[in-house]
């Protein structure tokens, strides 16, 4: 949403509100000196502005007027109607902005003023963390390299021969290790959450207690909640956790708290799912040991969620491209469900985010929330007869777009997105600026004579 004011280059004589419902813009025509929000004060009874009429009639000069007809012979004052300028004979005798028009100024609205537009404080969008807690994601057997210093497998550096390379580590060691840094990257820019599958009491059993997820999240969706988050999930060194992989009860539970939110509250919403794993734990299994299947609800579930204006995010932990004893390829169903949840990588092979370690986890959870997240794409709602002129932010003002192939994420300032010109991206910390302050400013123009 925009709020919006004719931008004032020069004193006027009275401003007088007109609101008109152009794209959500609130436009605000000035007509004389006080600019907008100024309040004109009744001059002093003494004061040598103040002109006295008779009983019949007169003219006056200045912003009051004093007027006799009061029994007891006293005068009264009171202001001149704001709806009449300046008496006048030609343009010349009325300011630049305003008309000769029946010997009085009038603002002459074919004039084109420089207009203004200033953003709504920054929002925060929800995000909810959907967190695989499997018993897979501690078992020994699937520890990995999370510093990636040994790609051969060999137990030595791969580039420090003779040098031990780093243990392996559990993957939820890893994972717990990402979310707080990107709790700390990101925390005064986003509402997080945090949604466990299975609960932290699933057991290590054939049946329902393996998939016990909770009907709403273990942590809820809140500014600056980084702190929370890790306070309600596993600590990085647990080895305990136990269960299957119920990952459509954990994304049907991530939903439900989203769409329970107040109606102010429903901004921008994404759901990050994170997976060892294709998902189980059927809600449609007729018995236990059908709780072992792939759940086939999970990308139906990822795809209504989209349809209530939910995004969601899939980052799988060392996805084997490989089919399984049940001819089930996690690497497909994931793709598919990066593809249902409406933002999948531009990759033809890979939708998903895929780590294999824990820098390419680190690395897949920035560029979701640096690229999609929180993205500072702005469109323009130009007003009739502007042209985009500038950005304003934190004071700085930035003119000019950035070159073509300047790095968005390390250069300052913004550029467009396409060739029609009617979205700009903010880069580098006028994004940032934004981000955190919520204080920018557009500016649009008319456009040159002729």
């Amino acid at each position: 949403m925009y709020r919006s004011t004719h931008r004032i280059s020069r004193p006027r004589r009275s401003c007088l509100p007109l609101a008109l419902a152009l794209v959500g813009l609130a436009l605000t025509a000035c007509t004389g000196d006080d600019m907008p929000g100024e309040t004109t004060q009744d001059t002093p009874a003494d004061s040598d502005s103040l002109v006295t009429l008779d009983t019949i009639g007169g003219s006056s000069t200045g912003d009051t007027a004093t007027t006799a007809g009061s029994s007891d012979g006293t005068e009264t004052t009171g202001p001149i109607d704001p709806s009449v300028g300046d008496e006048c004979e030609s343009k010349q005798d009325c300011e630049w902005n305003e008309k000769c028009e029946s010997g009085y100024c009038e603002i002459d609205p074919l004039v084109c003023d420089t207009a203004e537009i200033e953003e709504e404080v920054y929002i925060p969008p929800n995000v909810v963390l959907v967190l695989d807690k499997s018993g897979s994601m501690v078992n020994p057997d699937n520890n990995w390299d999370d510093d990636a210093d040994d790609a051969d497998d060999d137990g030595i550096k791969d580039d420090e021969p003779g040098v031990e390379a780093t243990p392996k580590v559990t993957r939820w060691r890893s994972l717990h290790e990402v979310v707080q840094v990107i709790g700390e990257s990101f925390d005064s820019q986003i509402n997080l959450g945090a949604q466990l599958f299975p609960a932290v009491d699933a057991q290590a059993v054939l049946g329902p207690q393996a998939c016990v997820v909770m009907d709403t999240p273990e942590v809820s969706v809140a500014f600056e909640n980084a702190e929370a988050v890790l306070s309600g999930i596993p600590l990085a060194g647990a080895t305990d956790l136990a269960g299957g992989t119920p990952a459509e009860k954990g994304m049907s539970s991530a939903i439900a708290h989203l769409q329970s939110l107040p109606e102010q509250e429903m901004q921008d919403s994404y759901i990050i799912l994170i997976t060892d794993g294709a998902a189980n734990c059927s809600t449609s299994a007729a018995d236990d040991a059908e709780l072992l299947n792939y759940d086939a609800n999970l990308v139906p579930t990822i795809s209504a969620a989209l349809e209530l204006g939910i995004t969601t995010f899939v980052v799988g932990v060392d996805i084997s491209n490989e089919v399984d004893a049940q001819g089930i390829n996690a690497f497909e169903v994931l793709n598919d469900a990066a593809v249902a949840g409406g933002s999948p990588k531009d990759d033809p092979g890979e939708k998903f985010f895929n780590a294999v370690n824990k820098i390419e986890l680190q690395e897949a959870l920035d560029q979701i929330f640096q690229d999609e997240v929180l993205s500072c794409n702005i469109l323009l709602s130009i007003p009739e007869g502007k042209l985009f002129e500038k950005i304003v932010i934190d004071g700085e003002e930035y003119p000019e777009p950035l070159p073509d192939g300047a790095d968005c994420m390390t250069e300052d300032g913004w550029r467009y997105t396409d060739e029609s010109e009617t979205e700009i991206e903010l880069c580098g910390a006028v994004c940032a600026g934004y981000q955190s302050s919520g204080d920018l400013e557009l500016y649009y123009s008319c456009p040159p004579a002729g």
